[in-house]
């Protein structure tokens, strides 16, 4: 194992996820590196990007095999080798337009990512004030 897959682990158990994401994680990143026939830390901004591209347009990946790319990715940079890439910021998966803890068509309810609840996490209180509402599946009060 390369000392840079083992920080990798390293940091994704100081974040709290399961043994099952870290797997996740780590095999997208190695998807990564494979596409662009390097190491993920000698990997340029567009090579990311192009790797993106064909996940989206080679593969037809499904939502939460994109989402699994990105939020392994992201974790990658942003924890482990400490990069803010723009690539990143404006990469999104296909959406689905449900509610978190509402339940699917297939009767399981949905829950946000790892990464989404990290990004919720770091907004401002003031932001998140109507998120228990939305998330019961109630307007705002002033929207009424």
């Amino acid at each position: 194992m390369t000392p840079l897959r083992q920080r990798m682990i390293e940091d994704l158990q100081l974040r709290g996820l399961s043994e099952r994401t870290q797997e996740m994680y780590v095999r997208a990143v190695r998807h990564l590196a494979e596409h662009s026939h390097t190491s993920p830390a000698r990997i340029t901004e567009d090579e990311l990007r192009d790797s993106f591209l064909a996940l989206k347009n080679g593969k037809h990946s499904s939502r939460s095999a994109s989402t699994i790319a990105l939020c392994g990715s992201t974790c990658f940079y942003a924890h482990t080798l400490q990069r803010d890439w723009t690539p990143l910021t404006f990469v999104r998966p296909p959406q689905h337009h449900t509610l978190p803890g509402h339940p699917q068509p297939g009767g399981r309810p949905h829950h946000p990512p790892a990464c989404a609840v990290a990004a919720l996490s770091r907004l401002p209180a003031h932001h998140l004030c109507l998120w228990p509402a939305l998330a019961r599946g109630h307007p705002p009060a002033d929207s009424r």
